[in-house]
């Protein structure tokens, strides 16, 4: 080979260099950041394009948060990460293309409440999330609303409850299947306090909203920024807010904590944060952390997160792994009760 064409070393491939050039990439330095001491400049990672795996469509709101952190992340960094969707199996194909991945740090997954939940829906579990991803940093909650038919004689969860207790089986809520966040949390809610209300699977938010407002299904458990605006018109009712905390986009609705005291029952909010592979260096975990961390800081990311009703946190590594791993086991628990094995 001529010398002269040969690549230089830590050269990037043209093609990432091209995707550099067309996002417009800021150069920035890690100086300043807080990084450790293995993440300066002229060390080796990271030295080229990061993937973020989305495993969601477009358009959703952790597609919309994904791409805000990457603009961020790439902004304060020296690299670019594209963000790439990977939807299909309710999560399950983006996570297992990052589970595959080398654990070096260039291939990261947009991480949520599915990321522990849908393995438990198989017999043979494609995956286990406490050993086969590493947590990274979880970034933000956003709570989901019981939303009820304007129709139903209720206006909060005591006399949802009383209501549902008096006619078993009347009632019904619509979810968006086996090992979502929308069935777990009315499925615990539905134990914790006794009462009989039948699941209707949905395929989309705006069906079951449709149904909600048309008198046909009597709840839904749904992202508050889905939601909002029914509410705020009176199309719907909030009648409860699942965290330990009201939303900032709806705070006239309670949370479920005020209206339910139950032991062992905490309420379980849509979580997001950054995971990779199994075994990814830690010096890569803390690394990545950081920049994470210092893109949460952008006054795009926090406006984003202000839009979405969440709300933003920051759960290092060691309690992500527990958190993670109390949410498996919790959804195992479930998933055994129902017998909704594939």
């Amino acid at each position: 080979m001529n010398a002269d064409r040969r690549p230089r070393a830590n050269a990037l491939p043209d093609m990432d260099r091209r995707r550099l050039l067309g996002a417009g990439c800021v150069a920035g330095t890690w100086l300043g950041l807080g990084l450790p001491t293995g993440a300066a400049a002229g060390s080796t990672f990271p030295d080229h394009v990061i993937r973020l795996v989305v495993p969601y469509s477009a358009g959703t709101g952790s597609d919309l948060l994904a791409r805000t952190m990457a603009q961020g992340m790439s902004q304060r960094s020296h690299v670019n990460l594209v963000t790439e969707n990977r939807d299909g199996g309710g999560s399950l194909i983006g996570t297992l293309e990052v589970i595959k991945a080398q654990p070096d740090g260039y291939t990261i997954l947009m991480a949520a409440n599915p990321t522990a939940i849908v393995p438990t829906q198989y017999k043979q579990p494609p995956y286990d999330p406490t050993k086969d991803l590493t947590p990274l940093v979880k970034v933000a909650v956003i709570p989901l609303v019981l939303v009820a038919s304007a129709a139903l004689p209720v206006s909060n969860v005591k006399e949802l409850i009383a209501y549902a207790k008096a006619h078993p089986g009347k009632l019904s809520y619509g979810s968006s299947g086996p090992g979502t966040i929308s069935q777990q949390q009315m499925e615990i809610f539905k134990q914790a306090v006794g009462v009989d209300i039948l699941e209707i699977p949905y395929k989309s938010t705006a069906q079951a909203m449709t149904d909600v407002i048309a008198g046909t299904l009597s709840l839904f458990p749904v992202v508050v920024s889905s939601v909002a605006p029914h509410i705020k018109s009176g199309r719907a009712k909030g009648l409860a807010v699942f965290d330990v905390s009201r939303s900032s986009l709806l705070p006239d609705v309670p949370a479920v904590s005020e209206e339910v005291s139950v032991a062992g029952y905490v309420p379980t909010p849509v979580w997001y944060g950054f995971v990779g592979p199994a075994k990814t260096p830690p010096e890569v975990v803390n690394t990545l952390a950081n920049l994470i961390r210092s893109a949460m800081d952008t006054p795009d990311a926090k406006s984003r997160l202000a839009s979405l009703g969440a709300r933003q946190i920051d759960v290092g590594h060691d309690q992500f792994a527990v958190d993670i791993k109390t949410e498996y086991e919790k959804a195992v628990a479930l998933a055994k009760r129902q017998g909704v094995f594939r």
